[in-house]
């Protein structure tokens, strides 16, 4: 070892040349780096929170400029006089008036009205659409449920020679007006899938011979019934059809419920859209098309399948062009009336039962459920209920053609009062003395209630259309909904005509209609009143002020979006049952969970159960609050998430939105609790103060629940399969959801969220009777045992901490 080598440190003999930098240099070079990096990935996280925010701001822009498109497209139709109807001529040219009796066969039409028909004047525009029909007009007829629409062709049916064509979608609605015509005289016949084939060839065989001029087996065929799968798949009867074309026997083709052709309607039918076929094959043969509702987007989608040209007014008719009728939607006969529904099915069925008895004890009714199950279970327990009293029948799709003919009749004789069906039921049903028409649940669109409800009151007597409502029923009906084309938000303005409590139920349709369907509110205007002024006879117009009350629900809506908000960032979603229990601070599950509401939004919402419910739906219905869908093997789940209107409100403080000016506002109206000793079933009010019995005895108890009963309580199946509720493998075991100051790292999943506290499960009915509702628990520091797990309530740096364990 050289002297050289001697005199090195020990650590650097044989290393080489130093490879190492001066330290004072290097360590601050490399510090600095690092500092520059945290600063930039920093500034990234601002900028993509700034994007976001602007996205949400430019959303948000655009909902309120859409909102003020509809109020100025609102404005411009009130701006609009009544004579300045859709198709009207306004060349100066004059036209034929319809509507006048100038006609030479006016007369002769009044004579067979009366005499077969047993009706001596017209109703609506009855009078201009049948002269445009003899007149051998096409013809698009716009009349409201119950209005006579079957009248404006079965009428001149009987003075032109030939035989007239109609073509309905259901079977029920072909089988009730073959029972009208044949008990009125009238020959008339129906071709179905259903109908026996002996009996389909005897049919073509005599409108073969009519065809032919020869001698029929029976009376000459006026009326012929068939469904468009006899237009679109049957060649044997399109080529009996040109036999009776070339013979000049086929008077008119008619199609019932013509909204059916178009895919922007609410009920369309791929087989209708084939009938384009008819003006086709037939273009001398006169169409007429009818509906109760055709807004302007829907009667040009119809015009142009079924191949009719332009449309003119029938009070001023040029002509070249499709003859249209349109009448008043509104039918003051009609008695609206909005009730809460139980909870559990069997309550909810005595309330039925209990209304059809003080009410319409001896009246024909329907009573709609959503699904065949509901129908049958609600058919036999109005029955059984009733020990009898009530005479039901069951009708859905399911039921073979011959078992729905049976019913129909028994129904009409009056041998079966109440028909609990589903909407197979449905278009066209034309028994006049219908007195009620219930709904055990929400209908899909306010369209479909529309219709639905219109099978009430066709003589133009009083009758009853309910609806029965729960909030809770929206996440399930919500989730159906999510597959068809623009369901979701049909369903919400149905959601939003059940919850409100103010606006008269006639202007909300007439609001709807305008705006969703691009019709006119004239369509809802009568020669007593416009189309805004109150009824004065549905539900809202005559509530008792003291039913309600409407308070202002700012501070609770923005609790509500900032716990939605908090759940954004962790991925995990929430149903509206699950939102309600984190919002008051009422949760459990199999897993754990901590949400810190104080540090999230500053405490929990003081709502009841009910009233939360009640305040989500207002929250969806003005678009705070959206469902995103998450479809399963079996099921599809709605959950809630904050909609671009929220940033609204999240975007404020607390101290801000109670101070600021500028802050927005939201009231909510909510059902207040009735009296003490005074509670009965809300389900089982009456229908309109004027026609309201003698209230019974305040000690007559209504609400004697078992602990069966308890059980049968229903809670709609919208928790759904949780297998995208992702549990990291570290997790926090306090640390709360939102906490600026110690943000969790990972967070824990909540899976189905029911509510530890003991009146989430009460039905409207316990809630409203003191001697039938539970005592409710002091929340305390405590265990509150539940069926499968506990809910602890204790303080976490003196904030209200909520954690969820399992208690198996």
């Amino acid at each position: 070892m050289s002297r050289h080598e001697r005199s090195l440190p020990a650590s650097t003999r044989g290393a080489g040349p130093s490879r190492v930098s001066n330290p004072h240099i290097a360590v601050p070079h490399d510090q600095r780096k690092q500092e520059l990096n945290r600063e930039v990935a920093k500034l990234d996280a601002e900028l993509s929170n700034i994007r976001e925010e602007i996205g949400q701001l430019q959303a948000l822009s655009a909902l309120r400029s859409d909102e003020r498109r509809k109020l100025l497209q609102e404005l411009e139709q009130l701006s609009v006089a009544p004579g300045n109807a859709k198709g009207k001529n306004t060349d100066g040219v004059s036209g034929t008036d319809y509507s006048s009796d100038d006609f030479p066969w006016y007369g002769e039409l009044k004579n067979q009205m009366e005499r077969v028909f047993n009706i001596r004047d017209f109703r609506l525009c009855q009078q201009g659409v049948c002269n445009a029909n003899m007149d051998s007009r096409d013809i698009v007829c716009v009349m409201p449920t119950g209005g006579g629409k079957s009248l404006t062709y079965q009428l001149p049916a009987l003075l032109n020679p030939g035989c007239t064509l109609v073509v309905s979608p259901l079977i029920s609605l072909i089988t009730d007006q073959i029972l009208h015509l044949r008990e009125a005289g009238i020959e008339a016949v129906k071709i179905t899938g259903g109908t026996p084939k002996a009996e389909a060839r005897e049919i073509n065989s005599r409108l073969v011979a009519m065809a032919q001029n020869r001698p029929t087996q029976g009376r000459e065929i006026k009326l012929c019934y068939v469904t468009p799968e006899k237009i679109a798949k049957s060649k044997t009867f399109m080529s009996m059809l040109q036999k009776l074309v070339d013979g000049g026997r086929l008077a008119r083709i008619v199609i019932d419920e013509a909204h059916c052709v178009s895919q922007l309607g609410h009920d369309f039918r791929p087989d209708y859209q084939k009938l384009h076929i008819l003006r086709q094959n037939f273009p001398h043969v006169p169409i007429m098309a009818l509906s109760a509702t055709c807004p302007p987007r829907v009667l040009d989608d119809l015009l142009r399948v079924l191949g009719l040209k332009g449309v003119v007014d029938g009070n001023n008719a040029k002509v070249n062009g499709t003859v249209y009728f349109c009448s008043p939607l509104y039918r003051k006969n009609l008695h609206y009336k909005i009730l809460p529904k139980a909870a559990a099915l069997k309550a909810q069925i005595t309330a039925m039962k209990e209304y059809i008895l003080e009410n319409h004890a001896n009246h024909t009714g329907i009573v709609y459920c959503h699904t065949k199950k509901d129908a049958e279970k609600v058919a036999e327990g109005l029955k059984a209920e009733s020990g009898g009293k009530i005479k039901t029948g069951v009708y859905h799709a399911e039921r073979g053609d011959q078992e729905k003919e049976t019913l129909h009749r028994r129904w009409r004789k009056g041998d079966v009062q109440v028909v609990c069906a589903t909407i197979a039921f449905g278009l066209g049903i034309d028994k006049g003395d219908v007195r009620f028409v219930l709904h055990h649940t929400l209908s899909k669109s306010l369209d479909s209630y529309y219709q639905e409800s219109g099978r009430a009151g066709r003589d133009g007597k009083d009758s009853d259309c309910v609806l029965y409502f729960r909030p809770a029923d929206f996440s399930n009906l919500s989730s159906m909904m999510a597959s068809e084309r623009g369901g979701a938000d049909k369903f919400h303005h149905m959601l939003a005509f059940a919850h409100d409590l103010v606006e008269c139920r006639k202007i909300a349709f007439a609001k709807y209609f305008s705006h969703a369907s691009q019709l006119s509110l004239t369509s809802w205007a009568t020669a007593d009143a416009d189309a805004l002024s109150r009824c004065g006879h549905c539900d809202n117009c005559n509530r008792d002020p003291n039913s309600f009350e409407r308070r202002d629900a700012t501070l609770d809506s923005w609790k509500v979006l900032r716990i939605v908000d908090a759940f954004k960032t962790s991925g995990t979603q929430l149903t509206l049952a699950m939102l309600t229990d984190l919002a008051r601070g009422n949760s459990s599950g199999r897993d754990k969970a901590a949400l810190d509401l104080e540090d999230v939004c500053q405490g929990k919402v003081e709502l009841t159960k009910d009233d939360l419910e009640s305040l989500l739906v207002e929250l969806v219905v003005k678009k705070y609050l959206v469902e995103n869908y998450h479809s399963t093997a079996y099921k599809t789940v709605a959950y809630l998430s904050n909609g671009p209107l929220a940033l609204q409100f999240t975007r404020f403080s607390k101290q801000r939105l109670e101070t600021d000016s500028l802050a927005p506002k939201l009231e909510c109206c909510f059902r207040t609790k009735q009296p003490k000793g005074k509670g009965r079933n809300r389900a089982r009010e009456s229908i309109g103060s004027k026609r309201r019995r003698e209230p019974e005895s305040e000690d007559h108890e209504h609400n004697d629940f078992s602990d069966e009963d308890i059980e049968e309580l229903e809670e709609p199946d919208f928790y759904g399969e949780m297998d995208d509720f992702i549990v990291p493998d570290k997790q926090p075991s306090r640390k709360a959801i939102g906490s600026r100051r110690r943000p969790s790292r990972g967070f824990e999943a909540l899976d189905h969220i029911g509510s530890s506290d003991v009146d989430v499960s009460w039905s409207y009915s316990m809630r409203d009777d003191p001697k039938s509702s539970p005592t409710k628990r002091r929340r305390v520091s405590a265990t509150t045992n539940s069926a499968r797990s506990t809910a602890k309530f204790g303080r976490n740096y003196e904030r209200e901490v909520i954690e969820l364990s399992d208690s198996d």
